[in-house]
């Protein structure tokens, strides 16, 4: 595997009230999990109930994870935020 250089992104609330949910689906029981998007929802419920109606209802998992809990990390070059790429990092971006 390539050794590619990092940097790691902090997670940051998209709102005062709600806090931001990535989510993670699986197409079928045997299907891997995969990350599909982010909600943002003030609980797992309504970000649960949000993710069902914007990435479907048919998937045998639907998985809803407090951004502040999955921590992000993006090679070097790849923006991260509107008009910020390679070495700059954006606002919240710790370099490793």
């Amino acid at each position: 595997m390539d050794e590619t250089d990092r940097r790691r992104i902090d997670a940051r609330s998209r709102s005062a009230t709600s806090g931001e949910w990535e989510v993670f689906v699986r197409e079928t029981t045997e299907a891997a999990l995969q990350h599909v998007g982010s909600v943002t929802a003030p609980n797992a419920d309504v970000a649960h109930e949000q993710a069902t109606r914007l990435f479907g209802a048919e998937l045998a998992d639907v998985w809803v994870a407090p951004a502040t809990a999955v921590t992000r990390f993006v090679a070097d070059g790849v923006e991260t935020e509107a008009g910020t790429e390679g070495g700059a990092p954006a606002a919240g971006v710790e370099e490793s």
